[in-house]
């Protein structure tokens, strides 16, 4: 094999040359690789491989070309013997040519009860999860999978249905992450028409043939129909999804130049400044694809949007986040249900690292004393303390006496008077001994507890940040 960058030349060159119709195919496919930039040919490929007729060709081409491989197979559970039976075609095929070959059996339909989800997202997802699996223990680079044109339109159509945005219409890919695919140069009748004249063996999955799913629903009886409109609407409709992708780039571009103006991280999650997200039109997909990523769905967004000038506190939920319309800002933190969490510090206790870092030391008060002045270090009097202490989260209607007030104050109050946000409330650290409050961590002392002319033994506290969060 000779290889400079991306340029690839098979090492057999009578394969390339043994007909007109097998050398096209062969620079067709060589060509898209190095003009799509696929991989090195140094690089180890994983292809998926049914044993259908995309897929066995795509199989056919690395194999001719000399690439180093190796094929993975799914056995889906769903078809009986018709399952087995395309499992051993592609495992003959590896031990013929000498393929690592790697074949795994899914109890899809299970899978997919479970999960309350189609049997053919089942699938997807069992699959690509296995793949990265095998790619990851074997040292392999990529992933490649036969997909075509046809199944681009297919797609499309798919994603129109569900009223996708401009990423969705942008069709599928020559490259996602480790995902390539090498076979979107062609389409299903030229990959049919040279199988069956290359003598190409392939097998034929009969739930192809079955409309209960979407995509032979449109393989089969809507993009027939579409072309009795116009004859060229495969062509065009490729044509289409070029523009759309070319134009999701330019829209891509302007939504990180936004991104970088009204949105940031910290150790929480994401927080986007409300006035500034205002600024910008159309406020509905910009904000959508704000939070698309964390799961939101976009039937979500009028009320979010609704909500910005509203009171703070309302919150929205995807499966694994929370939203939050907090004064200023839009809040997004990873949603975990708030259990009840209790940790002791007994009196021989001097270090803790977790939930906090903390370091406890005792002393007698000695004459030139100094009062720590760091937020993250407290002074109390050792005398009024009980141990063990208490380090827990806090809860609604509980009260403390902050350092200097003679009265008592609720700790709702006091976290609205300084300005907490939800998240930094629901996190916020308490320190107690007994029934009474000691310490919001870094923030204030009870009055109680505080170094008197009286003090003899004193106990200091720091929190130590370490990656902890408030």
């Amino acid at each position: 094999m000779r290889d400079s960058g991306y340029g690839l030349i098979p090492r057999n060159t009578q394969h390339a040359t043994r007909n007109t119709q097998h050398k096209y195919m062969v620079e067709q496919f060589l060509k898209y690789i190095h003009e799509e930039k696929l991989f090195h040919s140094a690089q180890r490929i994983l292809l998926a491989v049914s044993g259908g007729a995309d897929s066995m060709l795509m199989l056919h081409l690395f194999t001719n070309a000399g690439f180093p491989v190796a094929v993975a197979h799914c056995n889906f559970n769903l078809r009986g013997v018709e399952s087995d039976c395309d499992e051993q075609f592609v495992a003959d095929y590896c031990d013929q040519h000498n393929l690592a070959f790697y074949v795994k059996h899914f109890n899809t339909e299970d899978y997919a009860l479970e999960k309350g989800i189609s049997i053919e997202m089942a699938a997807r997802d069992l699959r690509y999860s296995w793949f990265n699996e095998i790619l990851f223990k074997n040292g392999l680079d990529l992933l490649a999978t036969a997909h075509h044109q046809d199944d681009v339109i297919e797609t499309f159509l798919i994603n129109l249905s569900r009223g996708s945005g401009i990423k969705g219409l942008s069709g599928i890919q020559p490259r996602s992450g480790r995902i390539i695919r090498p076979m979107l140069f062609t389409n299903r009748d030229e990959i049919l028409d040279y199988c069956k004249r290359m003598s190409i063996a392939y097998r034929t999955d009969s739930s192809n043939m079955d409309t209960v799913y979407k995509r032979n629903l449109i393989r089969h009886e809507i993009l027939p129909l579409l072309e009795q409109v116009n004859p060229a609407f495969r062509r065009n409709a490729l044509k289409t999804i070029g523009n759309l992708h070319e134009t999701g780039l330019l829209f891509q571009q302007r939504m990180n130049e936004i991104k970088a103006f009204v949105y940031s991280e910290d150790d929480m999650g994401v927080i986007i400044h409300i006035e500034k997200l205002q600024e910008f039109s159309p406020l509905r997909t910009i904000l959508f694809e704000m939070i698309r990523e964390f799961g939101f769905q976009i039937e979500q967004v009028d009320d979010i949007i609704d909500s910005l000038n509203k009171e703070s506190g309302r919150k929205f939920f995807s499966e694994d986040y929370r939203l939050i319309k907090d004064r200023e800002y839009i809040l997004i933190s990873p949603f975990k249900t708030k259990s009840i969490q209790v940790f002791y510090l007994e009196e021989n206790t001097t270090k803790i690292s977790y939930p906090l870092h903390l370091s406890i030391d005792k002393f007698d008060r000695t004459a030139d004393f100094r009062f720590s002045t760091h937020a993250n270090t407290v002074d109390l009097d050792l005398d009024q303390l009980v141990f063990p202490l208490i380090l827990r989260h806090w809860q609604e209607g509980e009260y403390f006496q902050p350092l200097g007030m003679t009265g008592l104050k609720k700790l709702s109050d006091f976290f609205i008077d300084e300005k907490y946000s939800i998240p930094e409330k629901e996190n916020a650290w308490i320190l107690a001994s007994g029934n009474q409050f000691v310490w919001i961590v870094g923030k204030r002392l009870d009055d109680r507890f505080k170094i008197t002319a009286k003090t003899k033994r004193i106990c200091r506290i720091k929190w130590l940040i370490v990656n902890d969060k408030l």
